[in-house]
């Protein structure tokens, strides 16, 4: 029986690591990207002083049932930049800030040590991402989120996931014979202040295939280590990620640009499902290269603009903190590496059509959707895999719908300057 988190789906994997990465040798050269802020924190979870309110959320199973006495632990993870900057087989570290248990009805809180100096696990926005794993028991738990760092009188850590679609969908009138079902999601969404989270039960692959010896999934790092990721140098794979959509009209046209600043997020996928098979496990940056697109489409045109992007494994190590004993979990993540420079307009359908009240018009060249998220529902394929994609837009992403003559545009779900998807209404 698969347990799931909410977001994760346990499937096969058909691609696995290097058994070069199995050489502990390739940690000899470990980045401690804040060792004051690992010994502080390590420290404080020795001695119990942990008060600061973290995460929360309920471990359920694929019928609904809650999970109980699961044992969880989360961990910072260093910022995008300092993972871009480390080369294949340096381990960089993680720092565990609170350990947990479900109770009897499924339900868990992380609190944390009160942590001061955060430099290389928090970003310029005051963003943090964090890993849940399970540190032992039945089921095998992974799921990475993304946290606001105490502010304000409180000082409480916050979920920093994008908010929910505004409103409900309409039906779908639109005659374009193409594929739309990347604009569903899979399962329902999160709120911004508790997670339904992952999970699944240790045992065979569902399909029977062999588990090409991988270690119980339900153990990963213990309580008494910490953990590192290292790049390894093979198995490469590159996908094309979908990163907006757009439908002209009969009056307009439209050019997208974008630029790579670590604004597009893809689903990582770790081999902690059933028998070691492949699960979503959260989404996770793709690092900057300084490169950009600018997609232009013209008239009657549904379009998907795509890019490609570079795909590696990063091995999870483990480490004693007393004996410094370091050891390969046989645990891996594939994650969205870099922009290849390859770039693709594809035929492929948007949202139903707008509601009136979305609707506006325009006469000249017209910037939208600046300030919003743009998520991508299963449409990066990865072994039996598929993974999520999300694009933040912000100056350096820009939509702009060109009329040849007076038209009409509209929002799915808010008018065109803050809606998530913008067409032509014609």
């Amino acid at each position: 029986m698969t347990i799931i988190l909410s977001l994760a789906t346990a499937l096969m994997a058909v691609i696995t690591p290097s058994s070069s990465a199995a050489e502990p040798k390739r940690l000899a050269n470990a980045i401690r990207p804040n060792a004051a802020l690992a010994e502080t924190a390590q420290a404080a979870l020795r001695a119990e002083q942990n008060s600061t309110p973290l995460v929360a959320g309920t471990l359920r199973d694929i019928r609904g049932n809650t999970l109980s006495g699961t044992p969880l632990r989360i961990d910072l993870e260093p910022t995008r930049s300092i993972i871009a900057a480390s080369s294949s087989g340096v381990g960089i570290e993680y720092i565990k800030i609170g350990e947990t248990r479900t109770a009897d009805d499924g339900s868990f809180s992380f609190k944390s040590p009160e942590l001061k100096d955060l430099a290389g696990y928090v970003d310029q926005e005051g963003v943090a991402s964090a890993l849940i794993t399970s540190s032992g028991g039945s089921y095998s738990v992974w799921r990475r989120v993304y946290l606001h760092t105490p502010t304000g009188a409180k000082g409480e850590w916050t979920l920093a996931q994008p908010p929910a679609p505004k409103g409900p969908r309409p039906a779908d009138p639109v005659s374009y014979n193409v594929d739309r079902s990347g604009f569903k999601p899979g399962v329902s969404r999160e709120d911004e202040s508790s997670l339904s989270l992952v999970g699944h039960a240790n045992g065979a692959p569902a399909n029977g295939s062999r588990q090409q010896g991988i270690p119980d999934p339900g153990q990963y790092c213990g309580t008494g280590e910490i953990y590192y990721f290292a790049m390894a140098e093979i198995p490469v794979q590159v996908r094309m990620v979908t990163l907006r959509g757009h439908l002209t009209g009969p009056d307009t046209t439209a050019k997208y640009e974008w630029t790579t600043t670590g604004k597009t997020e893809v689903e990582a996928a770790a081999n902690v499902g059933a028998g070691g098979n492949l699960a979503t496990v959260g989404f996770t940056n793709v690092q900057s290269v300084s490169a950009g697109i600018t997609f232009e489409i013209g008239n009657f045109r549904p379009a998907h603009f795509r890019a490609q992007f570079q795909f590696r494994t990063w091995d999870l190590w483990c480490e004693d903190v007393i004996t410094l004993k370091k050891r390969i979990s046989g645990k891996y993540e594939w994650r969205p590496y870099k922009f290849t420079g390859g770039n693709e307009i594809a035929t492929a359908g948007g949202p139903p059509n707008c509601r009136e009240d979305h609707t506006t018009p325009i006469v000249s060249t017209t910037w939208v959707s600046r300030d919003t998220s743009w998520t991508y529902y299963g449409g990066v394929q990865l072994g039996d895999v598929k993974l999520d994609s999300r694009q933040t837009n912000g100056e350096y992403w820009k939509l702009s719908v060109i009329p040849d003559e007076p038209a009409e545009i509209c929002g799915i779900d808010d008018y065109p300057v803050d809606a998530s998807y913008v067409m032509e209404k014609f």
